[in-house]
């Protein structure tokens, strides 16, 4: 079965669970929250400083020119529509609405937001959100947070990320921070004044990890590698920087719909008892993209009501505990569940690559890469230093031991998320194999932090031990 296949199917199971009432009480807003998730086009959020190149960063994300070169609009969504629309929020908070998109006409309203909807292909998949503050500081930290809530993917965008971008950006939300791209914009004007390479090089260095990935490109040719008959320029696309920054936009939707496909997945199975209650209804026919709801425009109020996030002090370090003699049946089954969504993104690639003989059928595995051993045994070590104390927890602290088993796996599984990211040899299957299995992992322990019994703390507690054994397994092929 397909990843689309699978995740349409999912869709559907999941809205009849949320239909049918059968759910807890407390999984009911996590299964609603992961059904909009599913139904929804990702938010796209363009941010950055004035006259930093984001309106042209939104026409060619959209594939339209939405906003011409010297016209100034207020902060702005583009959304999915069957047919043109615009409502335009005034200064005193009445709007107008407009059965069409005129962006001199909206400009001439003066509004302080626009919501725009336009049947745009791109649109299907993704919303954008274009935020404009005053060229001040102090204006544009209050508009990014405001905005950071808002948006599942943020590209901001820059000519060289200055210390004042930098203080500005160090205080955004660290869930904003990993699914965040820095786009150096007018990357054609720095090649041709031959300061392309150290620009990069310079942002690269004062982004360090506080973005996925730094993207140089040039928009305006990006945008005119699309050519009128709807044909594009390969060549010019990908030298301008727009395949990589498309690209990488679009694995960060495929990725946002998987890890949301896999919660669904695994909710429905930790309930498919309760579920099984429910009369059978027959499949729908998968659902048009919603027009994706406004954020409420407050360029001034709501903004100004935004604090700067604190960051999350994280749990200490705990150390790993014994691995009990018999394993409850509920620790095996997060196992072969995480085993399962670990093997089902390569369903498809197994598929084709069936062998033909028995000896194509032994397939020889690969040495790992010193740096992927290197990475696999810290893993390692920093697992084993961390056993005791989840133990102690658990049966020291009571009717709370769960709960804080559960918190503090949390974020051991997220550390492996993190490192296994960022250590180890690219080129090693195993080690991509692998940094999948941690985020499955980290997906499902989320989930379990909705239950708060000893079954569903061993069931975290295993996981991060399986992650061990098949590290070990690794290191030892």
């Amino acid at each position: 079965m397909s990843n689309q296949s699978l995740g349409n199917r999912v869709q559907t199971d999941l809205e009849q669970a949320v239909q049918s009432g059968l759910l807890p009480d407390s999984v009911q807003p996590k299964a609603e929250q992961l059904l909009a998730r599913l139904q929804k086009p990702v938010r796209l959020g363009l941010l950055g400083m004035p006259a930093s190149g984001k309106s042209t960063l939104l026409n060619l994300l959209v594939g339209h020119d939405v906003i011409p070169q010297g016209l100034r609009l207020p902060t702005l969504q583009v959304s999915y529509g069957a047919a043109e629309k615009s409502v335009c929020t005034l200064p005193d908070g009445s709007k107008t609405a407009l059965d069409h998109v005129d962006v001199t006409e909206i400009a001439a309203l003066s509004p302080v937001f626009v919501e725009m909807r336009m049947p745009l292909p791109a649109l299907r998949k993704i919303s954008v959100l274009e935020v404009v503050a005053p060229n001040d500081p102090n204006a544009v930290h209050r508009a990014s947070q405001w905005a950071a809530k808002r948006c599942d993917v943020t590209l901001w965008a820059t000519r060289g990320f200055n210390d004042t971008e930098q203080r500005i950006w160090s205080t955004m939300p660290d869930l904003t921070k990993d699914h965040a791209f820095c786009m150096i914009t007018r990357a054609d004007f720095l090649k041709t004044e031959g300061m392309l390479e150290t620009t990069v090089g310079a942002v690269k260095l004062a982004a360090k990890d506080d973005f996925a990935e730094v993207l140089p490109i040039a928009t305006t040719q990006a945008i005119t590698a699309r050519r009128a008959d709807g044909t594009v320029d390969k060549v010019a696309m990908r030298d301008s920087g727009g395949s990589a920054l498309i690209s990488a936009v679009l694995k960060q939707v495929e990725r946002g719909r998987q890890s949301a496909v896999d919660m669904a997945d695994v909710l429905l199975h930790q309930h498919a008892d309760i579920l099984a209650q429910a009369p059978k209804q027959t499949a729908p026919k998968a659902p048009e993209p919603q027009e994706a709801i406004p954020p409420k425009p407050a360029p001034e109020v709501a903004v100004k009501q935004e604090e700067p996030a604190a960051k999350e002090t994280p749990a200490p370090a705990p150390a790993e505990p014994e691995t009990p003699a018999e394993a409850k049946p509920a620790a095996q089954d997060a196992i072969s569940r995480l085993r399962e969504l670990a093997a089902r993104k390569n369903i498809s690639r197994d598929a084709a690559a069936k062998p033909d003989t028995a000896a194509a059928q032994k397939k020889v595995v690969p040495a790992l890469k010193p740096a992927t051993r290197d990475a696999y045994t810290h893993v390692i070590t920093y697992i084993e230093d961390r056993g005791a104390e989840l133990s102690a927890v658990l049966e020291e602290q009571g009717d709370d031991g769960p709960a804080e088993v559960i918190s503090m796996t949390s974020d051991h599984i997220q550390w492996l998320c993190d490192y296994l990211n960022e250590n180890g040899d690219d080129a090693d299957q195993s080690l991509q194999r692998m940094r999948d299995t941690a985020f499955d992992a980290a997906d499902m322990v989320q989930l379990m932090q909705m239950e708060k019994s000893d079954d569903v703390a061993l069931e975290a507690v295993s996981l991060m031990l399986q992650i061990k054994r098949e590290l070990q397994v690794d290191l030892a092929a």
